[in-house]
């Protein structure tokens, strides 16, 4: 069963750019841009990178280390279409200045990056 856990606030995360939050061993990137608050994961499928210290620009985010572009609104990889390199995304939910992102487990830790 899923549910919404606070993450973040609004104001903890940079304008046009990415906010690290790890869940137990889960990491989730909170990006903010001007279509919106977006959660995906956050480790880059290729390898291992933090994509919450990438650059942010027309709704994708680049890896910071080889730079693979990944979609904020689904996770898809756009440098190719490969499925296996698409970034898992979260469902956002902001309400005044919380930052909730749906889970499907109870996290025991929350730390902000």
């Amino acid at each position: 069963m899923s549910r919404f856990v606070s993450l973040a606030k609004l104001s903890d995360l940079p304008e046009h750019g990415g906010k690290l939050v790890i869940v137990d061993e889960a990491w989730i990137g909170l990006f903010k841009t001007d279509e919106g608050i977006f959660a995906i994961d956050a480790m880059c499928p290729h390898a291992g990178a933090n994509l919450a210290k990438g650059n942010v620009c027309d709704g994708a985010v680049a890896c910071p280390v080889h730079h693979w572009r990944f979609r904020l609104t689904d996770g898809k990889y756009l440098d190719a279409d490969i499925d296996r390199f698409n970034a898992r995304t979260y469902h956002v939910h902001v309400e005044q200045d919380t930052v909730s992102v749906e889970l499907s487990f109870e996290p025991k830790s929350i730390r902000l990056i």
